[in-house]
């Protein structure tokens, strides 16, 4: 092996060990962890429209929250989720190892690094509120390095000019990615002078000059974060730095099962659930809901154990925003489109800048299928501005909406009623009163009856809702407690 090929090999070994560490990134995320980018893309909200543009420019980070906001909606898309956040792994790892070497590190060395860093990243990644955000933060920090790096070699004022503009600019695009930037900077500084020192040779005044500059750029950063619009105790920080996780199994699990039911695969949800060994509330929330959505819900109310049907929830301030959005689908299938309308702004509050993407849809699906069409052209509207939603709010106008929402309509309650509570048996028991043929809301009512125990309430609701409309009872659970 020639002494070029051996130099080659050296130059390339350290990008290939990035890119096999980025591959098993997206191996592990693609097999274990794929549903959790679905949860990203439907928890926020981006528009094509200048207006909403206009609002990232109010907060520290904007070319951050842009860029990881506008890749994020991507994650729609089978496939691309893991895909995506390996690529930016990858770029993270090479910045980084980049910037090292020319900070005066050993190749080893900005190696070692650039591998903790993309590790770091990744682990961070793993819980599901993590924004892309805070990765292009830091990358941000190590490009704005790389530029200043250009002007190592060149005269004092054209390094003091270089590196009081990447700062400022580094601290106003991506925020607490100013701290990389400066770090990286002092450390090139303090070797540089060392080098000098060992050359024998008398650093110029100006070398002096550096470190106590970046010392006074990052004081100004500190103080002048909090002119932004964003709470003191975060605007440092801001989108959020991330914390090392470990991947919960559990999550990705629930995860799974929701995002299978929100695109109607139902068939593969309920195999998934019998499968698993111990699974949690809120997965078999959605086993009985897809159950149910077949007809079948009194047939096998006790073959996945919790059992959750969900109609013992009571929302309210304790209520977690999964309970919340479970709820919100709950009443969206039995057809009261006021609760579920009131659900969907609820999830809405709880997520990130108070945008849910999947609830804007929702609020739309909610008001064509009452009818209140002046409303769900506002939703529309909003989504006619996104990527992935548009041709569905193009295709869902009112006067054309797709089957499943047209079949829903002939469960909507249409009159006009005064809620003094959401208690679930109100909820129930109201819908069928509009509607005595909707046998989904009969089920769920008679259900719940069974599990909590009250025989002569499943008794009266039989007399009241199920024998005027179908006869007697042939479900054997019912005929059973019927007796």
């Amino acid at each position: 092996m020639t002494k070029r090929q051996n130099h080659r090999i050296r130059h390339a070994a350290p990008y290939l060990a990035m890119l096999i560490m980025a591959l098993a990134v997206w191996a592990f995320y693609e097999t274990h962890l794929s549903f959790m980018f679905f949860y990203k893309e439907q928890n926020q909200l981006f528009l094509l429209s200048g207006d909403y543009l206009s609002t990232y420019f109010t907060k520290p980070s904007w070319v951050a929250c842009l860029a990881g906001d506008f890749i994020t909606q991507f994650f729609y898309y089978m496939y691309a989720g893991a895909a995506i956040f390996a690529a930016l792994i990858l770029l993270l790892g090479t910045t980084v190892y980049k910037s090292l070497g020319l900070a005066g590190f050993s190749r080893p060395v900005a190696l070692l690094v650039a591998l903790i860093a993309m590790a770091v990243e990744t682990s961070f990644g793993f819980n599901p509120d993590f924004r892309l955000s805070s990765l292009l933060c830091v990358q941000g920090g190590a490009i704005g390095f790389l530029l200043y790096a250009l002007t190592i070699n060149c005269k004092p004022w054209l390094r003091l000019s270089a590196i009081t503009i990447v700062s400022m600019l580094t601290a106003w695009m991506f925020g607490f990615g100013f701290v990389v930037l400066t770090v990286l900077i002092a450390v090139s500084e303090l070797m540089g002078l060392t080098k000098t020192f060992r050359q024998g040779t008398q650093p110029r005044k100006a070398d002096y000059v550096f470190i106590p500059l970046c010392a006074m750029l990052s004081t100004a950063f500190y103080f002048g974060s909090e002119t932004y619009p964003v709470d003191p105790a975060t605007c440092r920080t801001y989108p959020g730095i991330g914390s090392l996780q470990l991947p919960r199994q559990d999550l990705e699990d629930y995860l799974e099962v929701d995002n299978l039911y929100y695109f109607g695969r139902y068939d593969e949800l309920i195999k998934k659930v019998e499968a698993m060994k111990n699974p949690s509330p809120e997965v078999t929330f959605y086993y009985y809901l897809a159950i149910a959505q077949r007809g079948l819900l009194p047939h096998k109310l006790n073959s996945v154990k919790p059992v959750n049907l969900g109609t013992l929830y009571e929302i309210g301030p304790k209520s977690t925003p999964a309970e919340i959005k479970m709820v919100n689908e709950l009443y969206f299938a039995l057809g009261d489109m006021t609760l579920a309308e009131r659900e969907a702004l609820l999830t809405c509050v709880f997520s990130y800048d108070n945008r849910n993407v999947r609830m804007i849809k929702r609020l739309a699906e909610c008001n064509l299928v009452a009818g209140d069409n002046e409303a769900a052209m506002k939703y529309l509207r909003i989504l006619d501005n996104t990527i992935a939603y548009k041709k569905w709010a193009q295709a869902n106008r009112p006067g054309k909406i797709n089957l499943k929402l047209n079949n829903l309509k002939q469960y909507a309650v249409k009159d006009d009623t005064i809620r003094l509570n959401a208690r679930f048996r109100d909820v129930l028991t109201n819908l069928l009163k509009a509607n005595p043929r909707n046998h989904m809301a009969l089920d769920y009512l008679l259900c719940t009856d069974y599990l909590v125990g009250a025989r002569e309430m499943f008794i009266n609701d039989i007399k009241e809702y199920y024998i005027p409309q179908y006869g007697m009872p042939t479900e054997p659970m019912y005929r059973e407690l019927y007796k």
